[in-house]
């Protein structure tokens, strides 16, 4: 088991992970959040869905609102 660190709304919570890493997709479904509505940043980078977070690593979830 594994554990991330995730920053959303100006809040932490970290977020249990079955593994040793996990897609960035599946961490979004997990947050429950559709992929194409959020992106995710890690160490200023901006993060693809298909790519791996390992146990402990920290990241910033920013959802997308419509205003239209």
């Amino acid at each position: 088991m594994g554990r991330i660190l995730v920053e959303m709304d100006g809040k932490e919570r970290e977020v249990e992970i079955k593994g040793r890493s996990i897609r960035v997709d599946r961490l979004l479904e997990l947050l429950d959040i559709y992929p194409e509505t959020a992106v995710v940043v890690k160490d200023g980078k901006l993060l693809c869905d298909d790519e791996r977070l390992s146990d402990g690593d920290r990241v910033k979830v920013v959802v997308a609102t419509s205003k239209g």
